[in-house]
């Protein structure tokens, strides 16, 4: 008798544990817009809360603040008065001394390549990125020369960002963030753990390297200057075609960016890399 009182008591325990773990395998993708998602109800309701859901999964929840607040302090204040100056100077420093700056930190992200595409995987794209990074980091002096690709070996790119998009993670709230430019939720956690290499150093080391690649990439988008300047809405088309394009890395196949508009690429590309 007790075994069977402990079965008619335990039973409905696991009945409930097995329904709550249906609903939640039954999930695509876990939302970061979204409350905790315990049902498959809990899922199909719709949490845009009368928001235009943007690329992504993606909602500009609090515009407002973005627009008066991190789209002034970057593009009016810190880019118009500080940064811009700045980028276009650094632009008229000799080539060969730019693109060595520039060889270094792309030499830094092939540590990510490597393990972003190991994470997804991709074992044969790590075990490329690896390589470039021994190569340029040795033959290419630190990687102020980039010497894989001059042997052919081509960049296998997969920042944290497009990797937790293509395991289902949405991208969350859109942000302005001061700083920093455009982002998202899901960005700007990425971005925390791409930064993983420069954990290694000193905090004012890393400091310095944030600042001088911020300069660097900053003056790869003088040529991209007016897509945004001579725009009607400056902000909202950089959202729009931020998020497509993050998307668009994300999903290739449904990434309506038109491919034949180079400069947008190019400018996205160093958003992206900021």
């Amino acid at each position: 008798m007790p075994i069977l009182k402990l079965l008619l008591v335990s039973l409905p325990l696991v009945i409930a544990s097995f329904c709550s773990s249906q609903a939640i395998a039954a999930h695509s993708s876990y939302s970061p817009m979204a409350p905790r998602q315990i049902s498959v109800k809990a899922r199909e309701q719709d949490y845009s809360y009368g928001l235009t859901v943007l690329p992504g999964n993606s909602i500009d929840s609090i515009e407002w603040v973005n627009r008066n607040v991190g789209w002034k302090i970057n593009y009016v204040i810190l880019d118009g008065y500080i940064l811009r100056p700045v980028a276009h100077a650094y632009a008229k420093l000799p080539e060969f001394s730019r693109t060595g700056v520039h060889n270094f930190f792309s030499n830094i992200t092939d540590l990510n390549n490597t393990l972003n595409n190991l994470l997804y995987a991709e074992f044969s794209n790590s075990g490329v990125s690896l390589s470039r990074f021994c190569i340029n980091s040795t033959v290419g002096v630190l990687g102020l020369f980039d010497v894989a690709s001059a042997l052919g070996i081509e960049k296998k790119e997969l920042s944290m960002n497009t990797l937790l998009g293509k395991y289902g993670v949405d991208q969350g709230a859109y942000l302005m963030v001061p700083g920093m430019g455009p982002a998202t939720e899901r960005s700007l956690n990425a971005s925390a753990i791409d930064k993983w290499p420069y954990y290694f150093i000193t905090p004012w080391g890393a400091i310095a390297c944030f600042v001088v690649n911020g300069v660097d990439e900053r003056s790869r988008l003088i040529p991209q200057e007016e897509l945004i300047d001579k725009s009607i809405d400056s902000y909202a088309q950089l959202k729009q075609v931020y998020l497509m394009y993050q998307e668009g890395k994300v999903n290739p196949e449904s990434s309506m960016q038109n491919k034949e508009d180079k400069n947008i690429d190019e400018y996205l590309d160093e958003i992206d890399s900021l």
